[in-house]
């Protein structure tokens, strides 16, 4: 039955995309651009939320280094699959294509963060961390802005939450404070 449902909808999809021909309008490409942009951006804000009590629990000595190690290796791997997630993600509007390009940019200099601050826990060697934060909250508070005036230009609502986004830490902190 399952099989049918596919189809079914698949059929469906391909009848709806012959028709006219005109292309989305601009308000409707920021609006398909924001639904495949946020679960991506949410997913990763929650998975940067773990590292937090994973370092406070190695520095509190709860945790052995060799597991905060793996867990945040672990993460860092997922971290890893959305950057490239949000580097392929397309089409992007015409108005924001420089403004993803440079927000994808940060999940590179957080993907080096956090495989440099994985490698760090053993030796809890941090004074070596890359220190991108800044660059990071300015690519994505530039980001937030283009998509916030597009938003306006175009009267769309965007979601509530993206408001934080370049808003607080940026990179988990070795001591998980």
């Amino acid at each position: 039955m399952s099989r049918w449902v596919f189809a079914l909808g698949a059929v469906a999809l391909t009848v709806a995309g012959c028709g006219s021909g005109t292309s989305p309008s601009p308000r409707d490409e920021l609006a398909a651009y924001v639904s495949r942009v946020e679960p991506i951006r949410l997913r990763v804000n929650r998975l940067l939320d773990q590292a937090d009590p994973t370092l406070s629990a190695l520095n509190e000595h709860h945790l052995p280094a060799a597991v905060a190690q793996r867990r945040l290796g672990r993460l860092e791997r997922r971290f890893a699959a959305d950057a490239v997630k949000i580097a392929a993600l397309g089409p992007v509007p015409e108005p924001l294509r420089a403004a993803q390009r440079a927000y994808a940019h940060t999940y590179v200099l957080e993907d080096s963060y956090l495989s440099a601050l994985v490698a760090a826990l053993p030796d809890r060697s941090f004074d070596e961390l890359p220190d991108t934060q800044s660059r990071q909250r300015a690519a994505i508070t530039a980001w937030r802005i283009a998509l916030e005036v597009q938003a306006h230009q175009l009267g769309l609502r965007l979601p509530a939450d993206l408001q934080a986004a370049g808003r607080g830490e940026i990179a988990p902190s070795p001591t998980g404070s």
